[in-house]
């Protein structure tokens, strides 16, 4: 076998791989949101970092939850991208302008992934601590390692 050939199966493994995880993904994330009753208890487990006041109204664990939806639609996103590159590459064009984009792309949704989980999260701590009386609110600032891993491979 050439070598051309196996980097064409490997990027049809990955293409695979890739594509299971976008369906799997907004699956499992469904589920969890179907089958998992909303309440300040509930979203604390789910938002392990946060303090979540134990009368937030359902308005604001909604809010929360919805927001801490964004950073999965940006992962789904650039995981797409990185399936449309997998393709490419199983296609056998490797060093092309659109593959050079692409992996470009992809970069910017690490990053962008970085960015919305550093932005959004002091968010949902003042949304969830807002049922407090005022000498108890939060905002909570989070640097995790998981941040500097997207920027880093991002970049």
């Amino acid at each position: 076998m050439t070598q051309s050939h196996h980097f064409g199966k490997r990027a049809r493994i990955l293409e695979w791989a890739t594509s299971i995880s976008l369906v799997v993904i907004p699956v499992a994330i469904v589920i969890g949101l179907v089958t998992s009753p909303i309440s300040p208890a509930i979203v604390k487990q789910r938002l392990d970092t946060l303090v979540v006041s134990p009368s937030a109204t359902n308005t604001q664990l909604y809010a929360a939850i919805g927001l801490n939806l964004i950073p999965a639609i940006i992962l789904l996103c650039t995981l797409n991208t990185r399936r449309q590159l997998f393709a490419s590459y199983r296609k056998g064009e490797i060093f092309t302008v659109d593959c050079t984009r692409l992996i470009q792309s992809i970069g910017l949704g690490l990053m962008g992934l970085a960015l919305s989980l550093f932005i959004l999260h002091p968010i949902m701590s003042v949304l969830l601590s807002m049922a407090n009386p005022p000498d108890q609110r939060s905002i909570s600032v989070d640097l995790s390692s998981d941040m500097i891993f997207f920027v880093l491979s991002g970049g």
